[in-house]
């Protein structure tokens, strides 16, 4: 983007130095390098949960605008396909092909990430950025929703045209907006159990060294629960965890690593496969984490009235995890505000552009949140009818590609995929479906923020 389309020089605060926070400070100063931005963290230190992370093709395509591809590359796993089982049995139902196949259609990778890993190398970037400043242990207390004024638990006042607000679930910021002060998350019907294993725990037993080993990713299904699991942080850790409509033994909502207690988590899988079994039996004391799933109704706008505060990622929008978007909506929101912002002539049109970059990705959002909601449902469905259905309608899909691919081999299977690549559905229910596939993975949110705003923000 050229200096006359950057937009005009603006000093931004963010609230936040996770993902979201970081993220927002990188779309920002990428497309303005005059933007005076200061991210505020109310840690002493990074702290991102160890957890893994999925990052699709939209996500990885801005990762690689921003220029973090190098790093990102040296801790992130590419997996080939993510292959989607039986509970009991382990049968394959379906297989979702990751990589080369992501590049193919959505021409991004799809990447697996050590969370940690994924924060630092965003924060290593960001202290590089001249006018990127990230500063510790500055707890917000509050922020004046006309203009954008944040007021600090040390007393200190941080003034800005313009104060993004990425502190999570629980938001204090969005607390602060007249239309948001009362929107407080609920808790949904399900919470997780999550662990990381190291890999030479993974080798060790035989049952588990092949998938430490594989490829693949791999998600088992069963009535009432799902149980991903996959390699992160460079093939050191595997991720697993376990997600069940169960009472979270009082962890709290928006909490990553509540300590969760590991027979029970052992016992909701006792009679699974062997290897869901196996997986659970790593887990040590004081490894297991509970975490309570949870999300807040749509509001009325990310956006204060004044146009000077906006709320990004968890604050936002809370997302159930099951379509794997919550970083990436982070970042879109990221780079969408940026594209935005990029068309602003002056100070004063602040509002009108705020209040349509608002309205942009909310739509979006809230469909991605149907999606969410409706993959909830397919992975956990007890054993019967519906279920019977879903398996069938899942294995034909793993049938074809197979035949597929046996028939063509691998490189006319590559023709055929990028000369066959569906239509994006913005009505698909689903990610298995290679419309709502492409729905998400294929967006380019700063080509299409660009086109948006050049059709309708005032010249």
């Amino acid at each position: 983007m050229t200096i006359e389309s950057s937009g005009i020089p603006l000093k931004i605060t963010i609230i936040g130095a996770g993902i979201a926070g970081l993220s927002t400070a990188l779309a920002l100063s990428d497309i303005n390098s005059k933007h005076e931005i200061t991210v505020l963290e109310s840690n002493a230190s990074l702290s991102e949960f160890g957890a893994g992370v999925q990052l699709y093709s939209n996500s990885t395509r801005l990762l690689h605008k921003w220029g973090v591809t190098p790093s990102l590359e040296k801790v992130a796993f590419k997996s080939s396909r993510m292959s989607v089982r039986r509970w009991q049995d382990n049968s394959e139902l379906v297989s979702i092909m990751n990589n080369p196949v992501s590049s193919w259609l959505y021409g991004s990778p799809q990447w697996q990430i050590y969370r940690p890993d994924l924060q630092q190398v965003l924060f290593d970037c960001a202290k590089e950025r001249p006018n990127v400043s990230v500063l510790f242990g500055k707890s917000m207390v509050s922020v004046d929703h006309e203009t954008g004024t944040v007021h600090l638990a040390n007393g200190d006042i941080i003034e800005a045209d313009l104060t993004v607000a990425a502190d999570g679930i629980w938001s204090r910021a969005r607390r602060c907006l007249p239309a948001t002060k009362d929107v407080v998350p609920t808790p949904y019907r399900e919470h997780v159990y999550r662990a990381v294993i190291p890999r030479s725990r993974m080798l060790s037993n035989l049952i588990t060294a092949p998938l430490m080993s594989s490829l693949e990713a791999k998600s088992w299904l069963g009535p009432g629960a799902c149980v991903p699991g996959y390699t992160v942080g460079s093939e050191s850790l595997y991720n697993l965890a376990i997600s069940v409509p169960r009472p979270s033994e009082g962890a709290p909502l928006g909490s990553w690593n509540q300590p969760g207690n590991v027979e029970i988590m052992r016992g909701l899988v006792s009679e699974w496969c062997e290897e869901v079994r196996a997986l659970a039996s790593l887990v040590q004391d004081g490894e297991c984490a509970s975490w309570t799933l949870g999300e807040f109704r749509a509001i009325p706008s990310y956006v204060s009235v004044s146009g000077r505060v906006a709320l990004i990622g968890d604050a936002a929008h809370a997302l159930l995890p099951h379509a794997g978007q919550g970083a990436g909506m982070a970042m879109e929101d990221a780079a969408c505000l940026a594209e935005f912002l990029a068309h602003s002539k002056s100070k004063h049109d602040l509002l009108d552009v705020m209040n349509a970059w608002s309205q942009f990705r909310q739509a979006r959002v809230e469909h991605l949140r149907e999606i969410s909601h409706g993959n909830a449902s397919d992975m956990t469905l007890e054993d019967g009818q519906r279920q019977i259905a879903r398996d069938e309608k899942w294995r034909a899909i793993r049938e074809m590609q197979q035949a597929q691919l046996a028939e063509l081999g691998m490189d006319r299977f590559k023709e055929k995929v990028i000369r066959e690549r569906p239509v994006a559905d913005p009505n698909a229910k689903s990610t298995i479906e290679p419309g709502g596939a492409m729905w998400i993975n294929g967006v380019g949110i700063c080509e299409e923020s660009r086109m948006f705003c050049l059709e309708n923000l005032k010249k």
